[in-house]
């Protein structure tokens, strides 16, 4: 037997939840684009995350030029 809440009335169609109305999850408005603004900001800490390591990778796998070695010392007699 199907489930119905006690403020339903049996036979009637059922009500829209409020996320299928696209109303917000909780909270005043304001909550919300707060949360978006959480987001935006983790979006572009990961973002800029890979792109530091994609450098960090490119940077270690480029070939080193030679270090230029002193020249040995002459010897005086």
């Amino acid at each position: 037997m199907a489930d119905v809440d006690p403020d339903e009335i049996p036979g009637t169609q059922r009500r829209k939840h409020r996320h299928d109305l696209g109303h917000e999850d909780h909270g005043p408005k304001l909550a919300a684009g707060t949360t978006r603004g959480i987001q935006t900001l983790i979006g572009l800490w990961i973002a800029l995350t890979l792109v530091l390591v994609v450098y960090v990778l490119v940077d270690a796998s480029r070939p080193r030029s030679p270090t230029p070695q002193p020249a040995p010392a002459a010897e005086v007699r």
